[in-house]
């Protein structure tokens, strides 16, 4: 088990296929046993939270990208100023389920399309930077043609805008763009981004990675 803190308030933990068997756990149990699902992960979170910054009582949200040699896990403490429903079990357990296929085929529908809104869209997506080095990083590593891209700032913090223009995608898929994103920011909702959107200072409207590239170049 891989585990990187990739902030105070993000941990992110890789599994693969043997270390789940060695568990006891299949994707398939994962698919079908909701309260198997949330112990699981819950034991994880003990186990690779070795500075109990995550036991304080806050709100803990999931997301999970499995893949064909096993899983990747971002766990993430849910600030104060999200919505009151993040408090609510069943909507982290809903949370836990997604990117998973779980429940029956209406279920299904209902957390695809939470999904989307949650995450911007399928081609779209917004992450939040601790520093402008992080942000550099990032453009360093996602030398993608077709991605759009804008940099917002605010209280220190740093907000990338991620689209894709057209779904000819020669060089990274979407979900491949956002997985490697991932290891340099923490994605919002979009009611999250439009929410800081608002006081946030525009770096670079426009091609943000690839002026970042020249400057630090």
């Amino acid at each position: 088990m891989e585990v990187h803190r990739i902030s105070e308030n993000t941990i992110r933990v890789t599994m693969d296929a043997d270390e789940l068997k060695e568990r006891g756990i299949t994707m398939l149990d994962l698919l079908g046993n909701k309260s198997q699902i949330q112990h699981f992960f819950y034991q994880i979170l003990s186990e690779v939270d070795t500075d109990h910054t995550f036991a304080k009582g806050d709100p803990v949200t999931f997301q999970v990208m499995p893949s064909s040699s096993g899983l990747e896990l971002l766990i993430s403490k849910v600030p104060d100023s999200d919505d009151d429903s993040s408090n609510n079990p069943n909507d982290q357990l809903r949370d836990l389920l997604k990117g998973l296929g779980a429940g029956d085929d209406d279920q299904r529908k209902t957390e695809i399309n939470d999904d989307r809104e949650k995450l911007v869209s399928d081609n779209r997506r917004v992450f939040k930077l601790d520093s402008i080095d992080l942000v550099a990083a990032l453009a360093d590593a996602l030398k993608v043609e077709g991605l759009a891209s804008s940099l917002y700032t605010y209280h220190h913090e740093y907000y990338l805008d991620l689209a894709y223009l057209d779904d000819n995608y020669v060089e990274l898929k979407p979900e491949d763009t956002w997985v490697i994103a991932n290891e340099y920011g923490t994605g919002m909702t979009e009611k999250q981004f439009q929410r800081i959107k608002k006081n946030a200072k525009c770096l670079i409207g426009q091609d943000a990675l690839g002026n970042i590239r020249e400057y630090f170049d």
